[in-house]
């Protein structure tokens, strides 16, 4: 089995190549809708009068060579994945190198399918580089093959529940780059720069991938106190990651709430009933923030838990 791990670590190491050369294709893209001029003419008294302007169309030979090498990230950590499932003998999730390859593996693929169903390419100038990073994170981890502990021996369960959690994530991490977007951009129907998508178009894309993750999301909590009550006897303990899941969940509850509430939790159905009209006044948050804030939980869940915060569900292998 020596020869499929090493072949593991050979697909991880062309899968990062491929996503940084990705990465380098999306500012191209990008940038090429900055570079890109027409020429306008006008007649006016004094003579013809020629003005140059951004046109804001991106190179589409650029955008589609992106999208080539996001799909080639797709397959090579797709196959990464399942060569050291074949070389453990069990779904690579029992350290942080196997959680974050996988991780990124999952990232490019829910961005590759988001891409594809809104057409708003120019959002892969911010997802690619967190795959990037979550590849160079786990090149910093063991990655030695070793036992299980016993807990993690709980096979189908564990792994269902692992894999809905990190799909949720990966998702969640495209509802993240579609509210940087729009934040960016100055809020709804706004467009600062004219290379990247418009405020209006960022928000549908992270509405769109909070709709579909927030229930995943849901969904891999409910298996993980499922798999925790055969694990350890108790459904639910307050586990500093159990802790911290349920918080990313509320933080979206909070998102969906502002969003109900004309861009404001503080305005929203349920708060107006209790909180008196005087507090509610003044510069509220845009919902969007929410998006921002629930990243930054699900960084500290993935990474902080494991590594700082000693529970239960500290399996870093570090």
């Amino acid at each position: 089995m020596q020869a499929v791990a090493d072949l593991s670590i050979y697909l991880f190491w062309t899968g990062f190549a491929t996503s940084a050369m990705a990465t380098l294709l999306y500012v191209a893209y990008v940038a090429s809708a900055s570079l890109s001029f027409r020429r306008m003419a006008a007649q006016t008294s004094a003579g013809t009068l020629t003005v140059s302007g951004a046109t804001g169309e991106a190179n589409p030979g650029l955008g589609r060579l992106a999208t080539s090498f996001t799909g080639f990230t797709v397959l090579f950590l797709g196959a990464q994945v399942a060569t050291r499932w074949a070389a453990t003998g069990h779904a690579p999730i029992s350290n942080l190198y196997e959680f974050t390859a996988a991780f990124g593996f999952g990232i490019a693929v829910a961005y590759l399918v988001f891409e594809t169903g809104t057409r708003q390419r120019r959002v892969g100038i911010v997802a690619l580089p967190i795959v990037v990073t979550m590849l160079f994170v786990a090149s910093l981890f063991p990655s030695d093959i070793v036992p299980l502990i016993p807990a993690l021996q709980n096979g189908p369960l564990l792994t269902i529940h692992v894999s809905v959690m990190m799909i949720s994530y990966a998702i969640l991490t495209v509802a993240f780059c579609g509210a940087f977007i729009y934040l960016l951009q100055g809020g709804e129907g706004k467009r600062r720069f004219a290379s990247l998508p418009g405020g209006s178009a960022a928000a549908d894309l992270a509405h769109r991938a909070v709709i579909v993750g927030f229930p995943l999301l849901l969904l891999g909590i409910a298996l993980g106190a499922w798999w925790a009550n055969s694990a350890w006897g108790r459904p639910w303990g307050w586990d500093p990651k159990e802790t911290s899941s349920l918080i990313i969940w509320l933080s979206l509850v909070a998102y969906f709430h502002a969003r109900a509430g004309n861009g404001s939790v503080a305005g929203a159905p349920g708060i107006r009933r209790v909180v008196p009209a005087r507090l509610r006044r003044g510069w509220r948050p845009d919902p969007m923030w929410w998006l921002i804030v629930m990243y930054g939980l699900v960084m500290f869940t993935y990474f902080g838990v494991n590594l700082w915060v000693s529970g239960l569900h500290s399996y870093a292998g570090v």
